[in-house]
Order: C-alpha cells, then structure tokens, then sequence
C-alpha cells in the first residue's frame, strides 16, 4: 500500500472528526447559553379579595301602609291607641285613620335612612293630623310614641315639613297666651322653624325626638305658653328627662325660661321632671329641667 492510498482514509478520518468536534463544541456553547425566565403571574395571596361591605339596612322599602302605629290621641294624654294600617288606612266604628306623606332622612347619625311619616285621625268633622318618627334598627322599624308635629282646628298649624341635613325641618305656628280672638280659621302668632333628630334615652329602643336647632331642646310638642315674658334660667335642661342620656343643653346670648301648659303626657310618666318653655333671642322651644 503506497503512502497516498493510506493518507485518503486519514483524511476522511480527520474531517469526520472535525464534524463531530464541532458539534460538540456548538451543542456545549447552546447548553451554557441562560434560558429566559417565564414571566411571574402574582399569586393568589398577591392580591387580596376586596369584600364589599353591606349598606345598612334601612327604611327605604318599608311599608308603612301596612305595619302597626302607635296614635297619642291629641298628643297630650298618656294612653295610646294602636292603629293597625292596612292599605295605608284604618277603621273603629266613626273613628278613622289614613297614612299621609312619608319622608325618608337620616336622623340618628349611623348612616341608616329613617322616616318621618304622617297620620292623621278623623272623628266625624273633628281632624287630628300628626307626625311621627321612626327609627331604623336591626330588629326592624320602630316608632317614637312622641308626635313631632301635630295640626288641629283652632290649634297649630303646619305648614311644611321637610328632609334636612340633620334630621326634619318643622316649619309651624303654635298659638300663645293673647291669642283666643284670633279667629279658628287664621294661624297663631307663635311662628316656628326647628329641625328634629332622635336619641335612644331612658330605655334600650326607646327613641326620643331631640330638637337641633335654631338651638338644642326637647323634639315633641311643646304645650302653649301661659305667659308672655320669660325669666332668666339659673339651672340645667335636658333635650330629654334623662340626665345620663345627653349633655346638658348650652345657650349661647340671652335666653331664658317661660310657663308652659301642664300635659299630663309629660307629668306623671316623668316623675322629677318637668317640661319648660325655652326662649333664646327671638327663637322658641321647649326642654326638660329636673324639679327643685
């Protein structure tokens, strides 16, 4: 065999080898090559579920057609009747009774829609309109048993009432001492403007209407006063007769206190307290005052 015959196969030999060296070499160089991450998707417990809160519950959708009231015949006497609404109207023998306007407002600061709603009692051509509070609550709507306006003939007259930040603006004219010539078909001469809240006080579910302004006071009828002139107040009143329930009211300028009309609704149920008039500049109202 001569040196050129053995030299092909050499050369075969190297170029394969050649191939093979390469392939390695380039296979190595891939495998040292840094991948590139796959993209983080965040977890579950990267982004934590927002719960929505339930909005209170209140009396938006109630019925007041139909639920059970409780009627101060008069507003001044401490027996109630219970009228039971059906359809917004009841019945007992002469005696009638029809649900009138309804409005919703917030009345006692927790951010739940109350009401204020009038009844109105008829007895032959004898009219007794009123106007309750009721308070949202979990266990349901509860009414005060206090009226916060009432119209009559020959009495007070009403001529709005209204949802205001804060409660319910009461725009009405009572009559005062002075005031018998006034014929039954004219109003008094006691204008008032006042805008009613409520507290729970005295009792758990007891709901007080409260008076806010023009200045802070009792939220209930006020008796017609028996005197024209007051005199200058030396001790503390209350919007309600419960010491514990609420500070005492502050009077900002002149202010003082007049005789108003016994009700037997707020004597002998209030042992130790008695209902006052309350005048401040030119504004009128009524509190509670502990007896002496």
């Amino acid at each position: 065999m001569n040196a050129d015959s053995f030299a092909k196969p050499l050369r075969r030999f190297s170029l394969l080898a050649s191939v093979m060296l390469g392939s390695l070499v380039f296979t190595g160089c891939a495998a040292d090559t840094p991948a590139e991450p796959e993209p983080m998707t965040p977890s579950a417990e990267a982004t934590p579920e927002v719960v929505e809160e339930p909005a209170p519950a209140g009396l938006e959708d109630t019925d007041f057609g139909n639920l059970t009231w409780v009627f101060r015949p008069g507003g001044s006497v401490p027996e109630t009747q219970q009228v039971h609404l059906v359809d917004g109207v009841a019945s007992d023998g002469m005696v009638s009774y029809e649900l009138g306007e309804v409005i919703l407002t917030e009345l006692t600061g927790d951010d739940q829609i109350d009401a204020a709603a009038q009844i109105t009692r008829l007895d032959g051509n004898a009219l007794d309109e009123q106007w309750y509070i009721w308070i949202a609550t979990d266990d349901g709507p509860v009414q005060s048993t206090l009226p916060i306006a009432r119209m009559a003939r020959c009495g007070t007259v009403i001529h709005s009432v209204t949802a205001v930040d804060g409660g319910i603006e009461i725009h009405e004219t009572l009559r005062r001492v002075g005031d018998e010539s006034i014929p039954c078909s004219d109003p008094g001469s006691d204008e008032r403007t006042r805008t009613v809240s409520a507290i729970e006080a005295r009792n758990v579910g007891e709901w007080w209407p409260v008076q806010t302004a023009p200045f802070g006071g009792f939220g209930g009828l006020c008796p017609m006063n028996t005197h024209l002139d007051a005199y200058p107040n030396d001790f503390d009143l209350y919007p309600v007769p419960d010491t514990a329930a609420s500070e005492t009211i502050s009077f900002e300028g002149a202010s003082g206190i007049f005789e108003i009309d016994a009700w037997p609704v707020y004597g002998e149920p209030f042992p130790g307290w008695v209902l006052v008039g309350v005048q401040q500049g030119d504004a009128r109202g009524c509190a509670w005052a502990e007896r002496s």
